[in-house]
Order: C-alpha cells, then structure tokens, then sequence
C-alpha cells in the first residue's frame, strides 16, 4: 500500500489508530512526493530536531516509490481531465495517485476526497 503524506504525517504525531494499521501491512511504500512534503514540514517546525528524527526514523521503514517519467505522463493526465471537469485536485495528491497507479498500489489516506475523484486509483481511508 502506498501511504499518503496525511498518513504518515499523522503517524509522526502518535495519532491513536495510525500505527496498528501501518503494522498490518505487508510492505508500505511511500512516494517521493511524500518525502518532499514531510521535509517541507520538518524545516518549517518550530521542533525541526525532534521532527527531522521522527521523520527519518519512520522512512527507514518503508519503501519508497519514486516519481519517474511514467508517474509525470500519468500525472499530467489525470490533472488536465480533473481540471476539464472542473475539479482539480492539488498537484501533490495526483503526483501521489499517478505514483499508486504506475505502480498498481492502493492509497491509504485520510484525504479520501481528493483521492476518490481520481478514476483507477483504490482508495482506504481511515
């Protein structure tokens, strides 16, 4: 399963329910894409040390997927038909799917919305 950055984000924080679910799973993966935000998140904390350790702990235990030009072509996409429907998403989050589509991995997110309008992308909130 791929987990989105709300995931892991809220599994940084300790939030009650995160962890047994990552526990459950096979492999979890994550995006490049989800790298990039959870740094972009470490460096503007106020408690960058302690963020940076939870961070680069909880990456040492998945597996990340990288953005490749397959994701980019996917991503472009799914953008411009979300954008023709008149319901864009934010780029980061179709970055993300495109990245669970390529790689035939479903998202674990607490941003079902966003991730449900995207067609072909299998979605597990919790």
């Amino acid at each position: 399963m791929l987990l989105d950055t709300t995931f892991l984000v809220d599994f940084v924080r300790g939030e009650e329910g995160v962890e047994p679910l990552l526990e459950e799973l096979d492999v979890a993966y994550v995006s490049t894409v989800s790298v990039m935000e959870l740094w972009e998140g470490v460096h503007l904390s106020r408690r960058t040390e302690d963020e940076r350790r939870d961070v680069e702990s909880l990456l040492n235990e998945v597996r990340e997927l990288p953005f490749t030009t397959e994701c980019g072509m996917e991503a472009g996409r799914i953008s411009a038909e979300l954008v023709e429907n008149g319901t864009p998403v934010d780029s980061d989050d179709v970055m993300i799917a495109a990245t669970a589509k390529v790689e035939d991995q479903p998202v674990v997110t607490r941003n079902t919305g966003d991730f449900e309008r995207i067609e072909g992308v299998e979605v597990r909130g919790y």
